[in-house]
């Protein structure tokens, strides 16, 4: 069948749908203003510099592991001495030589080069960006120890360069604290309760989430809500279309972590729920768009594992040329060290569909003897492949995150 008419999309579809609800009720209940006139732009950027960097210098004093308060009272005298001495006039590059724990600097007079919000640990960035050129910072405390700062130079791009890019900026920033105004609104009135009992069982699924229970089981309330409650069976069909590292995340989760977990899950029921209240909704045109938008991102795996061109002159014989075909790519995924293409929410789907079973016992051995063949014949370069594009996306979860260099 070329056109997968049979395979049942319907679970990734749904998922997909109700991503496109929520955004489709920010896009239309939260209305903000996003206009800004040249001088409002011009005294936003001026007070907060983006772009900005500084070049500055700093006297670190380290307050000793286990330290006594007598030491620790010390070592904050030692550093207030410092201050009071650079202000009388003695010269910040060489008192940071002599004194200075911080080993990377202090041979440099405490320069530390120039660097941007974001580089450095917040106590450190917020005095850092606070002084004017050549002002002497309080005695500012970090995890490190205790910082003496003297700003060099403000390093601050001209606002005509990065007008239009700021006033971007801007716009997304009062676009989105306007979503998370309405957001929790809506969470606020819905009165969200955990039920803590219920995170063993959670965890459990996130290992095995076909796991057999009983109706009762699957009826049992993890989350409860104005109008509405998240069931374990609810929890299942969730966690059952998530991709393997989600659900190991899960498995080895906190009670904090899974909390957050439920709370995010209730947040999204109900601004699915707040969106089909508000009329949202899609034509089946679009459900079927979806569906075949699936579809083809199977097909273009079936070419890829070669399936698609399969030589069949009996239909008879169908399930033994798919058989060998089978075969062949898993021979060269154990063999010849070939990638398996992840399918993502398909294999689920798949799987319930055609009432599939991995069992763990049988997985072990098997990755037992491929570990076996694989020391035992040389590897060819993986072939690179192309995931199935079948899980949404989430951009109100995406981001980076980034580090703190050590001042």
């Amino acid at each position: 069948d070329s056109t997968l008419s049979n395979l049942d999309v319907t679970p990734l579809v749904d998922m997909n749908l109700d991503q496109e609800l929520v955004f489709r009720l920010r896009e239309e209940v939260v209305q903000v203003d996003t206009a800004f006139t040249e001088e409002e732009l011009r005294q936003i950027y001026e007070s907060e510099l983006p772009g900005a960097r500084v070049l500055a210098r700093h006297i670190l004093l380290r307050i000793p592991v286990g330290a006594t308060q007598a030491q620790e009272d010390s070592v904050r005298a030692l550093a207030a001495s410092l201050r009071n001495r650079i202000l009388e006039g003695e010269n910040f590059a060489l008192l940071a030589g002599e004194f200075s724990q911080d080993p990377g600097s202090a041979p440099n007079g405490g320069s530390l080069g120039s660097f941007a919000r974001g580089e450095m640990v917040p106590p450190f960035e917020e005095a850092a960006f606070a002084l004017a050129v050549g002002e002497i910072s309080p005695v500012v405390e970090t995890t490190f120890g205790l910082h003496l700062i003297l700003v060099d130079e403000r390093i601050i791009p001209p606002i005509d360069e990065n007008l239009d890019q700021f006033r971007l900026q801007l716009q997304n920033r009062r676009v989105m604290e306007a979503e998370s105004t309405f957001v929790a609104s809506v969470i606020e009135s819905a009165e969200i309760e955990i039920i803590a009992d219920g995170f063993e069982t959670a965890r459990q699924l996130a290992s095995d989430p076909d796991i057999e229970l009983t109706r009762r089981a699957l009826n049992r309330t993890l989350v409860k809500f104005e109008g509405g409650t998240i069931t374990v069976g609810d929890y299942r069909d969730w966690v059952q279309l998530r991709a393997m590292g989600i659900r190991h995340e899960i498995r080895t989760s906190s009670d904090e972590q899974m909390d957050g977990l439920m709370r995010n899950l209730a947040r999204e029921r109900l601004l699915v729920k707040k969106a089909i209240d508000q009329g949202i909704e899609f034509t089946q045109a679009h459900r079927d768009s979806l569906a075949t938008a699936i579809r083809e991102g199977v097909r273009t795996v079936v070419r890829q594992m070669g399936f698609g061109d399969l030589e069949v002159s009996d239909p008879g014989t169908i399930d033994s040329v798919a058989n060998v075909a089978v075969m062949d790519f898993l021979h060269g995924a154990v063999v010849e060290g070939r990638e398996v293409i992840p399918l993502g929410g398909v294999s689920i789907a798949l799987r319930r569909q055609y009432d599939a079973r991995i069992f763990d016992a049988g997985l072990e051995r098997t990755v037992a003897r491929i570990t076996e063949m694989r020391a035992q014949l040389p590897l060819s370069p993986p072939v690179e492949q192309v995931p199935v594009p079948t899980e949404p996306t989430t951009p109100d979860t995406a981001g980076s995150t980034g580090g703190s260099r050590n001042p």
